[in-house]
């Protein structure tokens, strides 16, 4: 997907995240012995909500926020023009980072925990939740959460957007509530990691690459007219 012609970005490494950990470095061996400890399939110390936050989370990306891009209009009034650039702006930061995301996973080619952690003697480890097979720095889950995030907000004018929503599937009918977009974007995150299937680093790369997409597309993609005509020179 790294390869595939960006909608908004001029190139899908516009933005590549700085490199994971090296292997065997100190940040690197506490971030194995967390997702070892936090992740693991059997005898966790995830508490009971943690678990449900992992699953709430494991939804496809597109379609979770796109339920939560839903979630927010219902309180907020806006015409029919109004709500289809908001719901392209989202899905074009959505598709640009996945696609920048993706360009960083095979750049980097970084190991995932249930890897690592097997190389590390633990040959009988299981992540909480499925691990996809591709590899894990970024998180793409992470990355389409905080663009569609920043996206909702800067068109809305502010972060401070409550919302209550409940899970699709495969988990579906957990029911959470959240009261500003960037609370949701960051759980989103951190849900990979209890899940056991991402690094704390990729996350946080994730994090800061998805909010770059999605400023970008704001500040580039779908302008009002408005913004134009005052460009233009007086006559």
């Amino acid at each position: 997907m790294g390869g595939i012609a960006p909608f908004a970005l001029q190139t899908a490494s516009q933005f590549r995240p700085d490199p994971p950990p090296a292997p065997g470095s100190p940040r690197a061996r506490a971030e194995v012995a967390e997702i070892r400890r936090i992740g693991r399939a059997d005898d966790s110390t995830r508490t009971e909500e943690q678990s449900a936050i992992a699953k709430f989370w494991y939804e496809n990306s597109t379609q979770g926020w796109n339920r939560v891009a839903r979630a927010v209009l219902e309180t907020r009034p806006m015409d029919a023009w109004d709500r289809a650039r908001f719901y392209a702006l989202v899905n074009i930061a959505m598709a640009d980072g996945f696609i920048a995301g993706f360009e960083g996973k095979y750049h980097y080619r970084f190991w995932r925990p249930v890897t690592a952690i097997r190389d590390g003697g633990d040959a009988t480890w299981l992540s909480f939740l499925p691990t996809p097979p591709v590899p894990d720095h970024p998180s793409t889950h992470t990355v389409l959460g905080a663009a569609a995030a920043r996206t909702m907000a800067r068109l809305l004018g502010t972060d401070l957007v409550s919302f209550t929503m409940e899970s699709g599937a495969p988990y579906a009918g957990i029911r959470r509530q959240f009261w500003c977009l960037s609370e949701a974007a960051r759980e989103n995150g951190a849900s990979r990691m209890l899940a056991g299937i991402h690094f704390r680093s990729a996350v946080d790369s994730g994090f800061r690459l998805g909010e770059q997409v999605g400023d970008y597309a704001v500040d580039t993609q779908l302008r009002p007219l408005a913004a134009f005509v005052e460009r233009e020179p007086s006559r």
